[in-house]
C-alpha cells in the first residue's frame, strides 16, 4: 500500500469519527445548557416561598405576642348614625386600651346598612400577652366598655348618663384572639339611668353637687395567695381608667389586713365623657400570674355615692 492510500484511509477515519462524535458533544453541551437553565429555574422558584416563609413566620410570632378582643357593637340599639364618636376603652393581663372612633367619618351607607352581615360595627383592641406581672391564659377575665361622645350642642342639655354599654369578657380556647359583643341590650344603660333619676334629686347628688373627685377603692382578697410578690389593679368608671402595680409583700408587712389588699383610687369627676354621676358603673380587677386559677379576675359596680368611698371585692367577690 502506497503512502497516497494510507493518507486517503486516515483521512477517512477520522472524518468518521467527526461524524460519530459531533452528535456526543453536541448532546453533552445540550444537557449540560439545560442543567444550567434547570437550576436557574429552581432557585427562582424556591427563592420567594422561602421569603414568604419567612416573612409568615414573623407574622405568626407577632400574632404570638398580642391577644386581640374583637368589639362588636349592635349599630341598631347604639343608634349610631345620631351620634359622633365613640370611645371604647378595656383592660386584660394588667394593660389598658383606649380607642377612639369617628362616627362622622364613616361610611354612612355602612352603618345603616340593613345587610345582616353588617348588623355590627367592629373594633380590634390588641393588648401584650405577657409583662413581667402576668401572662394571658385561658379563663382570664376582661373588660369593655363603650361610650358616646358627642359634640356639644347649646340646644341640647347633655344626657347625664350618655349611652354606654361595658361587658366582662373571658378567655376562651385561644389566647390569641377573643371576641365580645356591646350594646345587644340596653339594660345596663337603662338601669344606670334610672337609679340616677330615681336618687340623684333625694341624694343631693345632681351635677350641681360640690364634689370635685370620686373615691374608689379595690378590696382584693389573697388569703389563699399570700405568697405572691406583684399584682396589678386597675379601677375604671365614665371611659377614665388606673392601674396601680402593687408589692404584696410590702403591704402584707404593714399588718393592716392579711387576708386582702386595699388598693385607693381618686377619679376628677369631670371626665371626657361628662361627669361622673351615682348610676354610673365602675369595674375593678386584680392581675397576677401567682393567683391560684385565674390570673386576671374582673367585677363591676353601680357607683352609689358622689361624696364617700365606692368599693368593690376584685377576685372572689363573696369574701369582701
Amino acid at each position: 500500500m502506497n503512502s497516497t492510500t494510507t493518507m486517503k484511509n486516515i483521512q477517512n477515519s477520522m472524518l468518521q469519527l467527526e461524524i460519530h462524535y459531533f452528535p456526543i458533544l453536541s448532546l453533552i453541551i445540550f444537557l449540560g445548557i439545560g442543567m444550567c437553565i434547570c437550576l436557574v429555574n429552581i432557585n427562582s422558584i424556591y427563592a420567594q416561598p422561602e421569603d414568604s416563609s419567612n416573612e409568615e413566620q414573623k407574622a405568626g410570632d407577632n400574632n404570638k405576642d398580642s391577644t386581640t378582643i374583637k368589639v362588636k357593637m349592635n349599630k341598631n340599639n347604639l343608634n349610631i348614625s345620631n351620634h359622633d364618636r365613640l370611645k371604647i376603652v378595656g383592660y386584660l393581663n394588667g394593660e389598658g386600651q383606649t380607642k377612639y372612633v369617628d362616627l362622622k367619618e364613616m361610611d354612612k351607607d355602612k352603618l345603616l346598612s340593613s345587610n345582616t352581615t353588617e348588623q355590627s360595627l367592629t373594633v380590634n383592641l390588641n393588648f401584650n400577652q405577657s409583662n413581667e406581672i402576668s401572662s394571658v391564659m385561658v379563663g382570664d377575665e376582661y373588660y369593655i366598655c363603650a361610650y358616646v361622645l358627642d359634640d356639644p350642642n347649646p340646644q341640647i342639655a347633655p344626657d347625664p348618663i350618655p349611652l354606654f354599654d361595658c361587658m366582662e369578657g373571658t378567655i376562651g380556647q385561644s389566647t390569641s384572639v377573643g371576641t365580645i359583643t356591646l350594646f345587644p341590650t340596653m339594660k345596663k344603660y337603662g338601669e344606670s339611668k334610672a337609679f340616677y333619676t330615681t336618687n340623684s334629686i333625694a341624694k343631693n347628688n345632681n351635677t350641681t353637687n360640690d364634689s370635685k373627685e370620686i373615691k374608689i377603692t379595690i378590696n382584693v382578697p389573697i388569703h389563699d395567695a399570700k405568697d405572691i410578690d406583684d399584682l396589678n389593679v386597675v379601677t375604671m368608671v365614665k371611659g377614665e381608667y388606673q392601674i396601680k402595680t402593687i408589692d404584696v409583700q410590702k403591704e402584707l408587712k404593714k399588718g393592716v389586713d392579711n387576708d386582702r389588699i386595699s388598693v385607693p383610687f381618686t377619679f376628677n369627676r369631670e371626665t371626657e365623657v361628662g361627669p361622673i354621676q351615682i348610676g354610673d358603673l365602675f369595674f375593678g380587677c386584680a392581675t397576677s400570674d401567682e393567683f391560684p386559677g385565674q390570673n386576671s379576675k374582673c367585677e363591676k359596680r353601680m357607683l352609689k355615692d358622689l361624696d364617700k368611698i365606692n368599693k368593690l371585692c376584685a377576685r372572689k367577690d363573696s369574701s369582701c
